[in-house]
């Protein structure tokens, strides 16, 4: 028990068993390194003693000096070459080395590789700190000369070092600490210090020893000939060259195969290509003569060469204690320990802890990796290590044999076998759902290349590590080109077993038709953010961030356990420069031509699996990542969360359509025939047809047929679409007295499932009397809002359009601006009232009391609507979502049936239209199939929500639609506004926001994961067994706020407040499930749902109420014209969940910690209550009544045990939350 409780308690907020915020790919605001920074990287990786002593390895061998750098400006152009094609998954998907490597190896095969490079980061960490625990022992030698008598010696000479030493060490090792907490997109400055104190120490090292030099000039270091043969075997001029090449590319092998790890923060990715070129070989090139030049000018003087700095700067002090030398030893050690630091935190702690973080990213973030790094060091005896540079470096060079496959392999992978693309969603999905899953989780083809690569040259490598080996010459030599032969020969084997035996998952993706820029723009807009969208001062580390006194950002960071730091990174981003400028053109294009083809790749909810509980392995295959759609239409579909739930949701094939609507069905092309009796009639339903080219088809109007509407003709209908497409009804051969036509817009598919869908266009005949009081209303809303109408239109798209974009903005301001009282009355009503809410937050209007009541304009609204539902169109399907969104009356504490009868009302208007059934193929105008999608799921989420609001199932099943979630070109589609428009709206509305059309994908994703909440736990025939899968969907939303971008965090006048508000009260719905039943019983039985989950709750609950306590008063209003009718709800679902959870909390700390939850609930309460602004008020008054009632009789509770909660519910408990 006491393990379990220390295992929870390491939990990472917001880890899980794939991800968490230091594994997931990198958000814009944490990619902060420039050219700079990657120049001030490399030098101090490589101008560090480990580089220095490169030429150690390599002219103790035999080779002269000039061979030696010869070897050494080729091994590093080699190494660069490779470092460069090594991080450009890095560079431009923004992953980690740990990550891409699933990919490249498989979900559950990347362990092998990653945990070499942990071993190597744990092996070169402890010899960097043994090194610069050598340059602080100069440090302490130059201030006592006697140190070592001083510091009395009690460790035995066989571990090769003494106590001071060793107490010099364990300086270092601490002194290094405190840089371990630097995470690595905020240690530049780090880098500046550091890098310029290495850059100078190493040139004024080089101008010292040459200065001082003499007359004796250099030693023998820098002999010109050299006695070996120039070609021959394994002794020869021309292999030892070849050995000092691969030893040079082998010193930083390690290095090149994780630079993912810090190509991915780059700002761009050229910063990351040219910053490493430059950078790379100028400085481990420049290093490693220095330290041939230094050794060679002091070789002389101290009578041998002395490669080692601080064995030679001690050996200069010895023969030199004056005070001046000491000074100069000192420096000189400060700026060696300082060296070693600047290289041994980035290229070995931090390294380590990513990869650790990679393999426990429930437990492990960077920070603790880079600690468990620090602490486990000491066990791989550093000072063991270094007994000479030459075999320390044969050692670990030879390393690269195993290393070079690795990185060729990772290369080939990025390059050759994928071109350049990777599915990102898909690096953290931990099933057979994921592309990367190969057989088992495992690459199979990686482990047969890897061991191809590797074999062949360990015989040369065992005989390099023990002399007394006996290898053929062959081997030897095969073994001096282990690194280019073990890159080369991996990589190819690898390339040719995926082309000879494909992964079929993998390579459809490959050979999807899509480019490898277009899967990194889309990466880019899941993951970009631009400074327009975040707000100033605004970090990565805390997105709740707001100047409050105490409350400030260490304070509230440490008081929500990090949940700040985690909530919403990384995933979306603002268009690219170019494409705002597109955006117009786009949409002329694809309103003008039914063949446009818009982006081939889509945005989808950033859930990138899902919980599996179906009857197959497939049986709930994600497609929220990427997908390749069709010509006309993106075809990728997410999975919902109850698909994967409920075997009855529908499945992949009904959903994932992508056949395009311009395709002629078998050769034929049907055309509808007219309306009769009129006399001028749209092309589109003419009685003759219009002539067509090959494989064309008119794109039918549904949405814009005068005098007409559409309603869609299903299987039941009165006609069988299979009849209707085969033959010309009865009906429609009769031409006078009919008010109808069929217009078929789908001829259907292969499938016998995938049936014809017809429309039927029904003439709108009213009697005057209704035509009447549709335009008595319409002068009524006129004159009631003039001469504001456009003021109002305004600000409706400034604050309401935002968090709920269901109008197509671009259509309505069009009709605006020429023919307004032709939009429907209703919504012209609907979008001047709820926009009358934000009346004060505009400069202008602020002038003057608004003139009007919106209870005023909703009246006149909710009676057009009356009449307008004859004859149903999308309009008037915006006006029945719009207005259930009013703020209602302030003597409410619970919702009125009025909003579940509007609910039901659009759910009917929506079936009526056909906007259940997926449009992709059908052949109507590209921005009505858009437009349709987006209000489907708006219809989905409200119909989802009323029914919490009230306690009743919901009307839509997944088995009543095919329609797929919209992507963010469906969302996209209308809202960049033409040049001759942007008068009529504010100039940050005339373009496309990504971060809004994010916000509605994740409102979608929240209703879907509650709605399969609601079929678990909450229909008529649930049952223990159904409930037993929440816990997959526990899984899901755990992982939500570490998930969704950045641009939807809880900041000022950031419109996100409402969605988050659905998550948390998702989550009520969630642990109300899983504790279900809460009884009196299950209270006091160990072990029961109960008590299994109450902790958890409470724990999770602390973010809602940390959530409150950042709500201002301004940013109450957001909530009223913005999902206004269900956030209200969701309010009261939350404030009386915590009063659950202390009723029916047994455990004293639980008790306690439930206590306090409701009393920093109730002090946010009372705060906000204080408010002035009615809407406010009225959103917050149903809670505040429960909350104060719970306080007022809090003592009694306390007192009688809290017993009161399992009493018979009384009638005055609000419907929809029993």
């Amino acid at each position: 028990m006491a393990v379990a409780n220390l295992v929870k308690r390491i939990e990472l907020p917001r880890g899980s068993r794939f991800i968490n915020e230091d594994v997931r790919p990198v958000g814009t605001e944490r990619r902060t390194w420039t050219f700079l920074t990657y120049h001030n990287f490399w030098l101090l990786i490589n101008c560090n003693i480990a580089t220095y002593l490169t030429g150690s390895a390599l002219i103790p061998l035999g080779l002269t000096w000039w061979q030696a750098i010869i070897a050494i400006i080729l091994g590093n152009i080699l190494a660069t070459a490779a470092l460069i094609l090594a991080s450009l998954a890095g560079a431009y998907y923004h992953v980690g080395f740990p990550v891409f490597s699933r990919a490249v190896w498989g979900i559950w095969g990347s362990q092998f590789v990653i945990w070499n490079r942990i071993f190597l980061s744990l092996v070169w960490y402890g010899f960097q700190s043994w090194v610069g625990g050598q340059c602080t022992y100069l440090m302490l030698l130059s201030w006592d000369p006697n140190l070592e008598k001083h510091i009395h010696n009690t460790i035995p000479a066989s571990t090769g070092m003494t106590s001071a030493q060793f107490v010099s060490y364990v300086i270092f090792c601490v002194v290094t600490l405190p840089f371990l907490w630097i995470k690595p997109h905020r240690i530049q400055n780090f880098f500046y210090f550091a890098s310029s104190v290495t850059l100078v120490f190493f040139l004024v090292l080089l101008i010292w020893a040459l200065a001082t030099m003499g007359s004796d000039g250099f030693g023998d270091t820098l002999a010109d000939s050299t006695p070996l043969p120039v070609t021959g075997g394994p002794q020869s001029v021309t292999w030892l060259t070849i050995s000092g090449i691969m030893s040079t590319i082998g010193g930083i092998a390690a290095g090149i195969l994780n630079q993912n790890d810090y190509a991915r923060l780059s700002k761009k990715p050229g910063d990351a290509i040219w910053g490493q070129t430059v950078a790379f070989p100028l400085y481990s090139i420049g290093a490693s003569v220095i330290g041939i030049l230094v050794t060679a000018a002091t070789q002389k003087r101290m009578g041998e060469a002395i490669w080692n700095p601080p064995t030679l700067l001690a050996a200069l002090l010895a023969k030199d204690p004056t005070a001046g030398t000491r000074a100069a030893i000192f420096f000189a050690g400060l700026a060696l320990s300082i060296s070693q630091m600047g290289s041994n935190v980035p290229g070995n702690a931090l390294a380590g802890g990513i990869d650790l973080a990679s393999v426990f990213p429930k437990y492990i973030n960077i920070r603790r990796g880079a600690y468990l790094m620090a602490l486990l060091s000491p066990i791989v005896n550093p000072w063991r290590l270094v007994n000479t540079a030459t075999v320390f470096l044969t050692v670990l060079s030879g390393y690269s044999v195993f290393l070079a496959p690795m990185t060729g392999l990772m290369v080939a992978h990025y390059n050759l076998v994928a071109k350049a693309k990777v599915n990102v969603d898909d690096l953290f999905v931990g099933n057979r759902d994921s592309i990367y899953w190969y057989n088992f989780g495992v690459n199979w083809r990686a482990f047969v290349a890897w061991i191809v690569g590797v074999a062949p040259t360990m015989p040369g490598f065992i005989a390099a590590v023990n002399l007394n080996a006996k290898v053929s010459d062959g081997a030897k030599n095969l073994y001096q080109l282990n690194y280019l032969f073990g890159f080369i020969v991996s990589a190819a084997v690898y390339y040719g077993l995926h082309i000879a035996v494909p992964d079929k998952k993998f390579d459809a993706f490959i050979k999807d038709g899509t480019t490898a820029k277009e899967v990194q723009a889309v990466y880019d807009e899941r993951w970009d953010m631009t400074y327009s969208e975040s707000e100033p001062g605004s970090t990565e580390e805390h997105s709740f961030q707001r100047n409050k006194g105490p409350n400030s950002l260490t304070t509230v960071g440490i008081a929500v356990n990090g949940y700040l730091a985690r909530l919403l990174r990384s995933i979306i981003s603002d268009q690219m420069d170019h494409s705002q400028a597109e955006a117009s053109d786009r949409e002329r294009a694809t309103s003008s031509s039914s063949t446009a083809t818009p982006r081939k790749f889509s945005i989808r909810s950033n859930f990138a699996h899902r919980p599996t509980s179906g009857t197959g392995p497939e049986s709930s295959r994600s497609h929220d990542a990427l997908s390749p759609a069709s010509a006309s239409a993106s075809a990728s579909v997410s999975a919902s969360g109850a698909s994967a739930i409920s075997p009855s949701a529908p499945s992949e094939a009904t959903r994932h359509r992508s056949e395009s609507a311009a395709v002629v069905h078998n050769g034929l092309v049907r055309h509808p025939v007219p309306v009769p009796g009129e006399g001028s009639l749209d092309p589109s339903i003419s009685l003759d047809p219009p002539r067509l080219e090959p494989n064309q088809e008119v794109a039918y109007a549904l949405e814009d047929v005068p005098g007409r509407t559409a309603h869609a003709m299903a299987l039941g209908s009165e006609q069988d679409p299979y009849f209707l497409d085969a033959f010309r009804s009865v009906l429609l051969s009769d031409r006078e007295g009919i008010d109808a036509n069929f217009v078929q817009v789908y001829h259907g598919g292969p499938d016998v499932d995938d049936c014809p869908m017809h429309f039927l266009l029904l003439l709108d005949e009213f009697p005057d009397h209704r035509n009447e009081a549709r335009q008595m209303a319409s002068d009524a809303i006129e004159r009631i809002v003039w001469p504001h109408g456009p003021a109002l239109v305004r600000l409706y798209f400034r604050h309401v359009h935002v968090g709920f974009p269901v109008i197509h903005k671009t259509r309505f301001l069009r009709q605006y601006a020429t023919a307004k009282l032709d939009i429907p009355t209703s919504l012209r009503g609907a979008v001047y009232a709820l926009a009358c809410v934000f009346w004060k937050q505009d400069a202008t209007l602020a002038r003057i009391p608004c003139p009007f009541q919106q209870h005023e304009l909703t009246n006149h609204a909710q009676e057009a609507l009356r009449r307008e539902l004859e004859a149903p169109n999308l309009s008037r399907l915006m006006s029945a979502l719009l207005l259930m969104h009013m703020v209602p009356p302030d003597i409410d504490s619970v919702e009125t049936p009025y909003i579940w009868v509007m609910a039901c009302q659009a759910t009917a208007i929506a079936q009526m239209l056909g906007l259940h059934q997926d449009p992709d193929k059908w052949n109507i105008a590209p921005w009505e199939k858009r437009l349709r999608k987006k209000l489907w799921w708006a219809v989905f989420y409200t119909d989802c929500w009323s029914a919490v609001s009230h306690g009743n199932p919901p009307h839509i099943s997944y088995e009543s639609f095919t329609t797929p979630p919209p992507d963010m070109d469906d969302l996209r589609s209308g809202e960049d506004i033409p040049d001759d428009l942007r008068y009529m709206i504010d100039p940050e509305d005339a373009t496309f926001r990504v971060s809004d059309g994010a916000r509605f994908l994740e409102m979608i994703t929240v209703s879907r994961e509650m709605r399969a909440i609601l079929d678990c736990s909450y229909g008529v025939r649930s049952t223990q067994q159904t409930r037993t899968q929440l816990i997959p969907i526990r899984d899901t939303l755990k992982e939500w706020p570490s998930l969704i971008p950045s641009c939807l965090a809880v900041r000022p006048y950031a419109h996100n407040g409402p969605l988050h508000i659905s998550f948390f009260a998702t989550q009520v719905l969630l642990f109300r499930g899983l504790m279900f039943p809460a009884t009196r019983a299950a209270k006091v039985t160990p072990g029961s749902n109960l008590q299994r989950w109450l902790s958890t709750a409470l724990a999770e609950f602390e973010l809602f109420t940390t959530f409150m306590a950042y709500i201002t008063e301004e940013e109450l209003t957001s909530f009223w014209g913005r999902l206004s009718a269900v956030a209200r709800t969701q309010l009261i679902l939350c404030g009386n969940f915590l009063i659950y959870l202390f009723l029916l909390a047994s455990d004293p700390r639980d008790v306690e910690f439930a206590y306090r939850l409701l009393e920093k609930f109730h002090g946010s309460l009372q705060t906000l209550g204080a408010t002035d602004d009615i809407a406010a008020r009225v959103f917050l008054r149903p809670v505040i009544l429960r909350i104060d009632s719970f306080f007022m009789q809090a003592t009694e509770l306390i007192k009688h045990g809290r017993t009161v909660v399992l009493e018979p519910p009384i009638t005055t408990v609000p419907r929809g939350e029993s």
